[in-house]
């Protein structure tokens, strides 16, 4: 225990000097800049609003929120890679979540305060203005300036992490605040009001077959586009344009990937399949980002339509709508968004890695399908750490964010699962397709990642038992408390009752009552309460109650 209590103080030093040097350097610049005495905590607020010029006034107010924000965004990151920094690997606390603009205000201001408290406390004993009067001090043998440092420092540490640590309270104090108004604000000054309407498949009812309406949110505004081909002799590639003829040009010898980023665009959709001969209800699926994976193949052409999920700024899953069209020398890609897991593939085409180049379209697009599936595979690893993370708290001190926790996983796994198994069929069904675009040696890599998706599927099921055998480990948790809560009342309660009792007996108001008149019957009462209260406690130890 005094090993961990001494280890934490030295976390807590490390972090408090990492901060308190970034924050007087910060401060010191901010001063020598400004030209007038700063120190980083609501003295200069308050400075600002006594100052009689106008000038220094504003820089002071202005210099204190700029503060705020910078110290606090310092803080927040030191703590979320304090592991890195800390000697002592022991102890541990959740990552910061993250904030809005408007908590981000709240806990500056909460630290910039409590600083200026510290500041007042350490400065009452003693002046430490920087680092070489420290040093001066402790070279000409007072050690004076140096612990208060080093108080400071621990302090510091532990303002640091404490404030830091609330951020998710305040984040749910302030939930809504900022983040909504500011998209509010957005739509309501955005040029076209109709580009940020998030359509339905539910909007598409009635409308005709094949019609090309978007549906799902538009993650790019404006579409492009990307080309890479490539044979056995070499390979060219556009790397990102916005020019549709560029990418599509006039087909070339060898394989050819053509990649569009931004289904919503219908005009950009119809030209490709007008170039390549795609149906219309495959342009439509396209663009409706809602459709489960599927697999179509026609005497020309194989539509695919997959699922690519990833992980947001905020820990959540986002499932990308990926749509394959494998021709007889071509692919083309359809992405939401950009930013994708195929970068290792076109690495592999630069580098001409293994017989890439010279192997034919269904080659690639089975890399493209792997690149997929071995992307659930980190996102699995990730939800298996965050699930040992869990069962960590679990045994510890589980509360009302540990639920939250269990049912965000819980969500997440879901939707996984959701994903994954129609995405085994579509790649069953390739593998086992008859169609003349998918050569037997590419069916062989195919059963491969087949048995990926299996292996995956696998792990998912594996995560919602484990998940749910936390939800039900929690709940057995929380009632035990509440029994042992229960227990301890009780207890306490049976003792009382007749000592409450004897004191109500003989606290009547009769006007005889004989023990009354007893030389120290006030003291033979208090003895009994006590041997009663004793007798119980001895048999409540018997019965295994306490």
């Amino acid at each position: 225990m005094l090993a961990k209590t001494a280890g934490i103080l030295l976390n807590r030093l490390v972090v408090g000097f990492v901060f308190a040097f970034i924050y007087q350097a910060m401060t010191g610049v901010a001063t020598s800049a400004l030209s007038i005495p700063l120190t980083g905590t609501i003295q200069d607020l308050i400075r600002g609003i006594e100052s009689v010029d106008q000038a220094e006034s504003a820089l002071a107010i202005a210099w204190w929120a700029i503060s705020t924000i910078l110290f606090t965004l310092i803080a927040t990151q030191l703590v979320r890679f304090r592991k890195r920094i800390s000697p002592y690997k022991g102890e541990s606390m959740d990552t910061p979540p993250n904030i809005t603009i408007v908590s981000l205000l709240i806990l500056g201001a909460a630290m910039s305060f409590i600083f200026f408290l510290v500041d007042l406390s350490i400065g009452a004993t003693m002046t430490v203005s920087d680092i070489r009067t420290i040093y001066e001090s402790a070279v000409q043998g007072d050690y004076g300036p140096l612990a208060i440092s080093m108080l400071f420092s621990v302090v510091a540490g532990f303002v640091v992490v404490g404030v830091v640590g609330r951020a998710g309270k305040v984040r749910e104090i302030t939930r809504g605040v900022g983040a909504i108004d500011m998209n509010t604000i957005k739509k309501k000054f955005s040029k076209d009001d109709d580009d940020d309407e998030v359509k339905t498949t539910a909007d598409t009812l009635g409308l005709a077959p094949g019609a090309l309406v978007h549906v799902g949110k538009k993650r790019v505004d404006k579409a492009w586009f990307s080309a890479i081909r490539y044979d056995g002799d070499g390979y060219s590639e556009v790397s990102k344009t916005y020019d549709i003829e560029e990418c599509i040009g006039a087909d070339e010898k060898g394989v050819n990937w053509l990649n569009m980023t931004g289904v919503h665009d219908a005009e950009h959709v119809r030209r490709f399949g007008e170039k390549f001969n795609l149906h219309e209800l495959y342009q439509a699926d396209i663009m409706n980002t809602e459709l489960r994976p599927t697999l179509d193949a026609s005497p020309d052409s194989i539509f695919m339509i997959l699922k690519m999920p990833h992980f947001d700024g905020d820990g959540n899953i986002i499932i990308e709508h990926i749509s394959l069209v494998l021709g007889a020398n071509h692919v083309i890609s359809f992405q939401e968004a950009e930013g994708d897991v195929f970068e290792k593939v076109r690495e592999n085409i630069r580098q001409s890695r293994g017989e890439f180049r010279n192997m034919g379209s269904d080659y690639l697009a089975y890399a493209l399908i792997d690149a997929i599936v071995d992307n659930f595979f980190v996102i699995m690893e990730n939800i298996g750490s965050q699930t040992e993370e869990l069962e960590r708290q679990l045994m510890s001190k589980p509360g009302p964010e540990t639920l939250q926790v269990i049912y965000a996983l819980k969500r997440q796994l879901v939707t996984l699962r959701r994903v994954i198994w129609p995405m085994r069929e579509v790649i069953n069904g390739l593998e086992r397709s008859d169609s003349p675009l998918v050569r037997d040696t590419t069916k062989r890599y195919l059963r491969d990642v087949y048995n990926h998706t299996v292996q995956t599927m696998d792990t998912v099921e594996s995560l919602r038992d484990m998940v749910g055998g936390m939800l039900d480990t929690y709940l057995s948790s929380v009632s035990n408390r509440m029994n042992e809560v229960m227990k301890t009342l009780t207890v306490i309660a049976s003792i009382f009752i007749p000592i409450t009792f004897i004191a109500g007996l003989y606290g009547t108001n009769f006007a005889y009552v004989p023990e009354l008149e007893l030389e120290g019957g006030y003291f033979v009462m208090l003895g009994a309460m006590g041997a009663v209260s004793g007798a119980m406690l001895v048999w409540f130890r018997r019965k295994s109650w306490l």
